[in-house]
Order: structure tokens, then C-alpha cells, then sequence
């Protein structure tokens, strides 16, 4: 089944479905399907519930979120995530200091409510365009 991000952060909102059960299927998928198509390089879980727990405690308590409360979201791991490494897509990068905080776009998304459930692969330096990278497949 597919939904519109509108609908399903309004199904959220209105407490017709919780941030953290669209938070665990989202998750869940990813480690399904990641092994076959190697699509994440990091894994948000514990960050990801946690926040998803906190918009739903908020949305208890009927104090505003944002408008994509409960959305999930993942970024190319060209964006900095605090705590995690920038790999950028190469070798190179993977013995660098983790992130000290996240990349403006990751903030402003999640203060709209979205919760980030990880990094994804691309091609090294996000120069190409087939999605092969030559050292994490």
C-alpha cells in the first residue's frame, strides 16, 4: 500500500497510526531489503526511535509538531550526521572523526518532524551516476 507524505503525517497527527509504528515498518524494511540491495551504509535505528517515541509522547499531550511529524527520511552519506562518519562514497573518508553535528538540511527536516533513519550509499564524492560504488558495492 502507498500513501502520500500529507496523508500519512495527518494519519500521525491525528493518532489514527503512531510515529513510532511507521518508524519500526520503516526500519524493519530497511534491514529486510538492505542485505540484497546494499542501499544504507549506517542504520539509524536507536536515534530514529527515540525521536519517533518523542513526537508521539508530544502528540499525546496535544503540543504542536511539526508537518512532517513521524515521516521518515534518509540522506547520501555526503550529508554530516552527527555521530557518524561522512563517508562520501569513498575509502578514504572512513578513518576520519564521526560527525560533531548534523548538516543544516537534517535539521531543518527534523524540526518539521521528520525523523532520519539513515545514511545511504552513493558514488564516491557523488560524482556518477550509477549507484556502483567501487569500495561499499
Amino acid at each position: 500500500m502507498t500513501i502520500s507524505v500529507c496523508n500519512l503525517a495527518r494519519s500521525i497527527q491525528n493518532r489514527q497510526t503512531s510515529a513510532l509504528e511507521v518508524i519500526s515498518q520503516t526500519l524493519a524494511e530497511i534491514e529486510a531489503k538492505n542485505r540484497h540491495l546494499n542501499c544504507f551504509t549506517d542504520i539509524l535505528q536507536p536515534r530514529a526511535l527515540a525521536q519517533a517515541q518523542k513526537i508521539d509522547q508530544a502528540i499525546a499531550k496535544s503540543e504542536p509538531v511539526g508537518v512532517l511529524a513521524g515521516i521518515p527520511f534518509a540522506v547520501k552519506n555526503l550529508f554530516d550526521i552527527k555521530g557518524i562518519v561522512t563517508l562520501a562514497g569513498s575509502k578514504i573518508n572512513r578513518d576520519h572523526p564521526a560527525a560533531g553535528q548534523d548538516a543544516i538540511a537534517i535539521q531543518t527536516l527534523e524540526a518539521a518532524g521528520a525523523v532520519l533513519v539513515g545514511a545511504t550509499n552513493m558514488d564516491e564524492y557523488a560524482y556518477g551516476f550509477v549507484t556502483e560504488n567501487a569500495h561499499y558495492g
